[in-house]
């Protein structure tokens, strides 16, 4: 009696299987797959917080998991098969540039370019985003496309979490794990220090933030595999109490244990993650190590040759009066007082340069830390400029929005030295050219005095490398303090006289016309260059003429000194580093008005920069870590006078007679960083769109990679046909030949019981010719004299036909689900097929008495 029972309860659970299967996934297992995805979403959010800092976090935390599971749900509701991937690449191509790239819609420009190009830096960034990433100084914000990594995060793990839980079965409680992936970004890619402790009475909590993000997901996932793992159970115990009209106390006491025995689980889990989350605490430190950590890519700019090199070339006649860039405040607000461009740091004994440690590694800008007052700037660059320096005021409130043609490029290619302040843009190797122009949030801080110990109580250089400098520094009896520092380039620049080239001869001319014509100056011959020996030069001169003057008080008698800003500054950043003092110098532009707000010789620029504006000066630092600018050009006034010792100057000076010098200037440096432009308009052409092409390329790839898992599918099968249908023994043909028909049926929507015999399988599927299928594969498998080729080929062709016929009612949308339906290739699928497999190994060591039951035409 208790087979036919079985037989019976078999039907009845297959019967409820293929309405559950027809309904779609249970309303409970959908609900909880929700409420688990929404639980790590939101810890994502809160994990990935310091990543971003910006409220869109939270929105895109809330869309990508509305969407991943809205979709996987109405996929397993309708049956989608594959194309539900499909549904969700499709919904990721449409939202990402509004959701992760809304930069790319904030240019002004078309709706449609500005879309193709957001979509081109958004399915690159699918895969080369997560580097980038990790390269940035933190906040990013929305930074270019630094969203898409997190947006995939949140998206595939809320749609593989509720793929995995509408499973049901055992597979529902493997939904725990992409549970944990959000958190786990913003653990991967967050900064190394943590969140400052939270104290809650006598106790501190370290890494409140982090510990929470974890413990609620961990929880979460606990709760959701000790209800998912269960709910199986729970529907057929309650099935089976509609089905039992009385019970005694002891199937009741019976059936109240496993509930408590699953409470009891469930509180465990809970219990065991907060205690883990614990025990942690003591052992989370202020700082830890995460990715971004070793992986520090910069820019450093070691082979452009020193700007400081290069300054005389602004006061050619070429360049001194050339526009080098305009700049304006949008809002009508203040400028800045100076705009600094190369900040040097190191010195060789030739030249200043840009270090390669701190000073020299540039980084991406994602994000600014305003100051307390800020102002807007925009500036344009003209045809007299091409270098890789940017003019900015710091600190940058934001990443610079740049205008122009080659505006993404720019943006693409800015870069920031966080320790020094200065600003770079080398779009394809190249700097800035005409008719390139951003907007930037600029600082406005006001300049201050220096007022700080040195500090290093000894020299920061070698004084017996430079024996003239040392010498005049003591005959100065200054004391080594600020003030001491101050009056030592007070002095130098009152004791020096202004001079910009050996002679005033043709293309040399402009800068000394404009000083004689508003000072009355004298020409003074002068060579360029920076070197110790140039240096040495310049405070032997200085030492001379002091001695040549005795005691004498008259000021005048002292100017010796002969240079610009190139060697005054590096002389005046000498002597601060002689009396303990760090020093670098700065090349830039003052602004405001001319005379006011510049100094004599070197004017500043209020709307339009020129290169008579070009300047250099030198910030020094003592024990207080702060920059101070000093300026150190010349004086124009005063020209010097050649002195006999203990002579003093005459009452009315006569100008003093110019002697013809012999010594060749020097070309001016030729920076690596300019820019050779073709003349050639097809090159031009070309190298125009080439951003273009190379956005549409990498879109193109990345749809393809995307895509290339779905068109494999109908490949694939392909390959599995040729493969059963050519396979060496005929037995294993006859049997591809059924698994073919059943992998067919199962594609277009349609699987027989799992326990079903061949026959029984045919029935369910409904296929034309199935019992006559089924009753040759039995033969096939069973029969002790096997099967016939010819028999083979025929069971092939009706097979061939039964899904002709199939896929002849499914119409075009189902034949296409059909051939891309994952559904004959997961493992779930196989189990009817294993079992047979498993029949056929029975079959081999039952011998002949199951062949003379196949003979019998049994089919189990």
């Amino acid at each position: 009696m208790s087979r036919p029972l079985d037989s019976r309860g078999d039907s009845r659970s297959d019967a409820r299987g293929r309405r559950a299967r027809a309904e779609g996934p249970a309303p409970a297992l959908g609900a909880g797959a929700a409420l688990l995805g929404a639980v790590a979403a939101s810890a994502g959010a809160l994990s990935a917080w310091p990543i971003y800092e910006i409220p869109r976090v939270w929105l895109i935390a809330g869309l990508a998991w509305a969407a991943g599971i809205g979709i996987v749900w109405l996929g397993a509701r309708l049956r989608w098969g594959a194309l539900t991937l499909v549904a969700l690449l499709a919904a990721f191509v449409l939202g990402i540039v509004p959701l992760a790239v809304p930069g790319a819609l904030a240019t002004g420009g078309p709706l449609p370019p500005a879309l193709a190009r957001g979509l081109g830096d958004a399915l690159a960034a699918v895969a080369l985003g997560w580097k980038q990433l990790l390269t940035l100084t933190l906040p990013v914000a929305s930074y270019q496309a630094t969203l898409v990594p997190y947006t995939v995060v949140v998206f595939a793990a809320t749609a593989m979490l509720a793929w995995l839980a509408l499973r049901g079965g055992r597979i529902a409680p493997f939904a725990a794990v992409p549970a944990l992936a959000p958190v786990a970004f913003g653990v991967v890619f967050g900064a190394s220090r943590v969140s400052e402790p939270l104290g809650l009475g006598p106790f501190s909590i370290p890494a409140p933030r982090e510990l929470a993000a974890w413990v609620v997901v961990c929880v979460a996932g606990a709760l959701w595999v000790a209800w998912s793992s269960g709910i199986s159970r729970r529907a057929a115990l309650r099935l089976g109490r509609r089905s039992t009209i009385d019970g005694d106390a002891a199937s009741a006491g019976g059936r109240r244990r496993p509930r408590a025995i699953r409470a009891a689980s469930a509180l465990l889990a809970v219990l065991v993650a907060g205690g883990v989350g614990l025990a942690v605490v003591p052992l989370v430190d202020d700082e830890r190590a995460v990715p971004r950590d070793r992986v520090d890519p910069e820019l450093v700019v070691a082979n452009q040759t020193s700007p400081l090199a290069g300054y005389r070339g602004w006061k050619r006649d070429a360049a001194f009066d050339a526009p080098v860039f305009s700049v304006s405040a949008p809002s009508g607000g203040e400028l800045p007082g100076r705009l600094r461009m190369a900040v040097l740091d190191a010195y060789d004994g030739v030249d200043f340069f840009v270090s390669p440690g701190a000073a020299g590694l540039f980084t991406r800008f994602p994000s600014g830390d305003p100051g307390d007052r800020q102002t807007t700037v925009h500036l344009a660059f003209a045809d007299a400029y091409d270098g890789i320096w940017l003019p900015i005021s710091p600190p940058l409130a934001e990443p610079p929005r740049f205008s122009g043609p080659r505006a993404d490029a720019l943006a693409d290619a800015f870069y920031v030295n966080r320790t020094t302040g200065a600003a770079i843009a080398v779009p394809e190797g190249a700097g800035v050219t005409a008719g390139d122009a951003f907007t930037a949030s600029m600082g406005l801080s006001a300049e201050e005095e220096l007022t700080s110990e040195p500090a290093s109580a000894d020299a920061l250089i070698d004084l017996e490398a430079m024996p003239e400098l040392a010498h005049w520094l003591a005959a100065q009896q200054l004391p080594g303090t600020a003030e001491g520092l101050s009056e030592a380039v007070e002095r130098l620049r009152e004791r020096g006289y202004l001079s910009h080239s050996l002679t005033d001869g043709e293309g040399e001319r402009a800068w000394f016309d404009a000083l004689e014509a508003q000072y009355g100056s004298t020409f003074v011959t002068s060579a360029g260059g920076h070197s110790i020996a140039r240096i040495e030069q310049l405070f032997e001169q200085l030492n001379d003429q002091e001695r040549a003057a005795g005691d004498t008080r008259d000021a005048r008698a002292l100017v010796a000194g002969i240079g610009d800003d190139e060697q005054f500054a590096a002389a005046a950043a000498l002597l601060a580093r002689a009396m303990g003092y760090d020093s670098r110098v700065v090349l830039g532009v003052r602004l405001g008005d001319a005379e006011e707000d510049g100094v004599p010789g070197v004017p500043a620029c209020a709307e339009e920069c020129t290169g008579a504006n070009l300047a250099a000066w030198v910030e020094v630092s003592g024990a207080d870590g702060a920059w101070i600018p000093i300026d150190a050009s010349p004086q124009v006034e005063i020209p010097p006078s050649a002195l006999d010792r203990g002579e003093q100057l005459p009452e009315f000076p006569t100008l003093p007679e110019e002697h013809d010098a012999d010594e060749a200037d020097p070309p001016a440096g030729a920076t690596s960083d300019t820019n050779d432009r073709s003349d050639d308009p097809a090159e031009d052409a070309l190298g125009a769109l080439w951003p273009i092409l190379r956005v549409v390329g990498l879109s193109l790839l990345a749809l393809l990679l995307l895509a290339l898992p779905i068109c494999f599918l109908p490949v694939a099968k392909r390959i599995r046909r040729r493969r059963r249908r050519r396979a060496a023994a005929d037995e294993v043909r006859a049997l591809g030949a059924w698994d073919e028909l059943v992998d067919g049926y199962a594609d277009s929507g349609r699987r027989p019981r799992a326990n079903a015999g061949r026959r029984d399988a045919a029935d369910e599927l409904g296929a034309p010719a199935g019992n006559r299928i089924a009753a040759t594969v039995d033969r096939a498998v069973y029969a002790r004299e096997g099967i016939d080729p010819g028999d083979v080929d025929e069971l092939w062709r009706l097979v061939d036909e039964a899904l002709a016929a199939r896929r002849a009612e499914l119409g075009w949308w189902g034949r296409l689900r059909s051939r891309f339906s994952l559904h004959s290739l997961i493992p779930g699928h196989r189990v009817w097929r294993s079992r047979m497999r498993a029949g056929r190994r029975r079959t081999v060591s039952g011998g002949s008495r199951m062949g003379r039951g196949a003979e019998h035409g049994t089919a189990h």
